[in-house]
Formats: structure tokens, C-alpha cells, sequence
């Protein structure tokens, strides 16, 4: 069943461009294009129009491109399903993960499942949380390791499995005045500390495009705390670092939290946490191969880790 007319298409609609598409596809620039003049004559109607050096899709490209991808999914889930019945150990995932926790994880686990099921290639691709979720609406990717929370929940298009819970934390530099408070173990205890006592301090913050920057801002808000940026960075390595450096106080992810790092750490709320999972689209069928992937992502990330630096 040769789809890949199809594929060529959603290429187009996705990259914005003949160019991109072919080299995405790897297919010459005049090939694509001479394909998607005679699927228009055949249709006899324009699928994309061109706008500041762009392919924008009609409404008629957009109907075809969404029934694309809905037959690519069909055959997608049969293969998947007769090869699961079949109990057949050869296969293909697509996930997508951040590019530090995420592709950290998956370097631990890979050897492992690779063991398991030899015959499996995992396609990665690694962005922070809002592309995840894009990616996965645009069939992208099949699986999304990301995180939600009360305050930013899934989108109502996907499904998802709970892997672990994790706290946002405020790593103190171990020579600030405060760091007392934090009393003995705060690596364990994660004690909380009110957000007005630091509130003048030069932060060292996540980025604006990264969820745990989102709910920051919103907690700053609560308290009419306008909060001064010392340095900001999409790289929780690099806050982690910084702060390590005794820059100043920094928020990151509890996973990152490590007793020997001359730091004391804090909770600043006590509900400012999300849940790590695994999202996909309703309706995706869920591989054994698959289910044992997430067992080994779940095993990596709810088991103490060092994060190097």
C-alpha cells in the first residue's frame, strides 16, 4: 500500500514549503511540485496558495491534508495491531521528549528495551512542551513525554498515562542568609518558604517559552511580586549551574535536586507541582512493545537520579 503521495502532501502542509517538503521527503523540488500541480488538476481545485513566501492551505487543502492524515493513521493502527496479535518483535515507535530530562531518559532506557525487542527502531525527536503537544496534534510523533498540571492540562485531544509526580523547587545558594531555614536534609524535606521573604532578590528563571515559566509568572502574580531577572535560560542545566554558582536563587525541576550541590532547596507553594506522563491521541492503540517502553520511562524517572552539570 503505497501512501507516500499522501505523506508528500502533509510534508508541504507542515513545512510551508516545496523546498523544505522535497529535502524533508528527500525527493527533488521538481518532482514534488510536479505531483501536487497534477493531484490539483485531478481535484480541480488549489490545495495551497502562496503568501509571503509561504504554502497556505486552502479549505479545500485542508480537508485533504486532515483526510491524509486520518488514512495514514488507519494503516498506521492496523499494522500496529496485526503485528501486535501476531506478536511480532519488528516494529517502529515516534516519540518526542525534552531535550535534557527527556533525552537523558531515553539514553538510560534505550539499552534496555533494545535488549527486549531488537528488531524495534524509536524514532526521537526532543522540544520543549508546547511543540510536543503541536506535534502530536499534527501526527508528528505518536508519543509525547511532557508534563501537565492543574494550572496548564492536556490538550482535550489526547489521552494520556501517568508516570510520576514531581514538585517545583527553589534552589537556594548555600551562602545566602536564608539558607538556614531550610534546616537539615532539604534535599529530602523540601521545606516551604514564603515567596515575600526573597521577593527583592535577582532571580535566575526558566524561559518564557517553557511551561514552568508559565506557572511561575502566576505565582509571582498571587503575590503582586514583580520579580527581578538576574538571567533566564530554556535549560534547566544552565539555572541549575548558575545557581550552583551562587548567582542567586533559581527554580527547576525536582529531579534536578542533589544533595551534594551546595544549595539548600525550597517549595515556595505547596500545590506547585505537575504530573510527568506520556500523551498520545484518542484512539491510539498502544503496542506491547510500546506499554514496556513506558515501563522502563516510568522505572528511569521515579527512582533517584543525577543530573550531571
Amino acid at each position: 500500500m503505497d501512501l507516500k503521495p499522501l505523506e508528500n502532501i502533509i510534508a508541504i502542509y507542515n513545512e510551508e514549503s516545496i523546498a523544505k517538503a522535497a529535502e524533508k521527503m528527500y525527493m527533488t523540488q521538481s518532482a514534488l511540485n510536479q505531483q501536487l500541480l497534477k493531484l490539483e488538476a485531478e481535484l480541480g481545485t488549489p490545495l495551497f496558495e502562496r503568501r509571503y513566501h509561504k504554502l497556505i492551505p486552502t479549505f479545500a487543502g485542508r480537508i485533504y491534508v486532515n483526510a491524509a492524515k486520518n488514512v495514514l493513521k488507519i494503516k498506521s493502527d492496523t499494522y500496529k495491531i496485526i503485528r501486535d496479535s501476531a506478536k511480532n518483535s519488528v516494529g517502529e515507535i515516534s516519540i518526542a521528549c525534552t531535550p535534557e530530562r527527556g533525552a537523558s531518559t531515553f539514553s538510560d532506557i534505550y539499552p534496555q528495551f533494545h535488549q527486549e525487542y531488537p528488531e524495534f527502531t524509536i524514532n526521537l525527536s526532543c522540544a520543549r512542551v508546547p511543540k510536543m503537544e503541536q506535534m502530536l496534534l499534527h501526527r508528528e510523533t505518536e508519543y509525547a513525554f511532557l508534563s501537565y498540571s492543574k494550572e496548564r492540562p492536556l490538550n482535550s485531544s489526547f489521552e494520556h498515562i501517568d508516570l510520576a509526580p514531581e514538585h517545583v523547587v527553589l534552589g537556594l545558594p548555600s551562602s545566602h542568609p536564608l539558607a538556614h531555614l531550610a534546616g537539615n536534609e532539604s534535599w529530602k524535606t523540601l521545606p516551604l518558604i514564603d515567596l515575600n521573604l526573597i521577593k527583592d532578590e535577582n532571580f535566575i528563571m526558566p524561559s518564557n517559552e517553557t511551561m514552568l515559566r508559565g506557572m511561575l509568572d502566576k505565582v509571582f502574580n498571587e503575590y503582586n511580586i514583580h520579580p527581578k531577572i538576574l538571567f533566564e535560560s530554556s535549560s534547566s542545566v544552565t539555572v541549575l549551574k548558575m545557581a550552583i554558582n551562587q548567582m542567586g536563587p533559581a527554580f527547576f525541576p525536582q529531579s534536578y535536586v542533589n544533595e551534594n550541590f551546595p544549595l539548600v532547596y525550597f517549595r515556595i507553594k505547596e500545590d506547585l507541582n505537575w504530573m510527568r506522563c506520556v500523551a498520545y491521541l484518542k484512539g491510539t492503540y498502544i503496542t506491547t512493545p510500546e506499554r514496556r517502553l513506558f515501563e522502563l520511562w516510568k522505572q528511569v524517572i521515579s527512582s533517584p537520579s543525577i543530573i550531571m552539570v
